[in-house]
């Protein structure tokens, strides 16, 4: 294993508890003061988000050697032995969808990747090889976004 990702529980928690002070200001402003504390159902609403951040979080132990990719405990795909490397949109996310040759696929994304600057260097450059070298198959979203063309000045 040459890079690994694990996101750590601080951030997680802290975005919970950022979220509960947004909610926190937000009835005050609305109250025009702190009458809103009395409320028991108002604190069903705002403490439990640093919880829920923390236990959504759970996911998103990545790992990658010189040419694989861990994603949590069980998947696996070798990087340079792509077949498929597609991106779609989920949300307000891009996802990449790849398929090794050994029937091993994973979809992530980008920016799980990305969090581990070395992490996503391993990965892209296994993707460039197997777009370029090995031929898998891409679609024109994975194209535009993963940059895999190559400019007019540099192909051969």
């Amino acid at each position: 294993m040459l890079e690994w990702f694990y996101p750590d529980r601080t951030g997680r928690v802290v975005s919970g508890l950022i979220l509960t002070l947004i909610g926190v200001v937000f009835a005050t402003v609305k109250e025009g003061g702190f009458g809103w504390v009395g409320y028991w159902w108002m604190w069903l609403l705002l403490l439990p988000w640093p919880f829920v951040f923390l236990l959504m979080g759970r996911t998103g132990r990545m790992s990658a050697g010189a040419d694989w990719l861990g994603i949590g405990k069980d998947i696996f795909i070798k990087t340079y032995e792509l077949t498929t490397v597609k991106v779609f949109v989920d949300g307000a996310a891009h996802v990449i969808d790849m398929t090794d040759k050994y029937g091993g696929s994973v979809r992530v994304k980008t920016f799980a990747l990305q969090q581990n600057h070395e992490l996503w260097d391993l990965v892209y450059n296994g993707i460039l090889h197997s777009v370029h070298a090995g031929g898998a198959e891409t679609n024109k979203r994975a194209r535009d976004y993963l940059l895999l063309d190559f400019p007019p000045h540099l192909r051969s």
